[in-house]
Parts: structure tokens; C-alpha cells; sequence
């Protein structure tokens, strides 16, 4: 999943608590240019299995996040779902 978050340091911190709360690696990632809108934009990408936690996690932090998208693989190509 892709948590987008408008920074560098957002993104990092988000990162850090997830680790540390679900402990599933994490990485700060550039937007997927199929979810970006506009100028630069960082993500957080974690597995997909985190979603309950990572809403708690980004209030919890004062983090805020823009959009969670959830990546599949529909004949061949790479499809973004928005799920918040």
C-alpha cells in the first residue's frame, strides 16, 4: 500500500511509527506517477496489511496523509486503488 503524505520528513516519520507499532518494514518512496497530482510528492510504502493500524498510527502521530492507495496487477500493468 501507498500512504501519500505532502513531505519528506512526514513520510519519514509516518515510516519510523509504523515500524515500530506493526512491525512490517516501511520505506519512504516518490509517488507513483500514476497516484502523484502535481509537484513533488513522498509516500510511504508498507504491506498491505497494516491498513486498520496505519489510520491510528498517522493520528496517534500527528501525521497527516493525503490519500492510501492499494497497488494490484491487472493484465500486467500496475493499478492504484484509492481506499481513503
Amino acid at each position: 500500500m501507498y500512504i501519500v503524505v505532502g513531505s519528506a520528513t512526514a513520510a519519514e516519520r509516518l515510516k519510523r511509527a509504523a515500524e515500530r507499532i506493526v512491525g512490517f518494514p516501511a520505506y519512504v518512496v516518490h509517488t507513483p506517477a500514476g497516484i502523484r497530482h502535481g509537484g513533488c510528492s513522498y509516500s510511504v510504502r508498507l504491506d498491505d496489511r497494516a491498513l486498520n493500524e496505519i489510520k491510528k498510527i498517522s493520528a496517534d502521530n500527528g501525521i497527516s496523509f493525503k490519500k492510501i492507495y492499494i497497488e494490484k496487477t491487472e493484465k500486467g500493468e500496475r493499478v492504484y486503488h484509492a481506499i481513503s
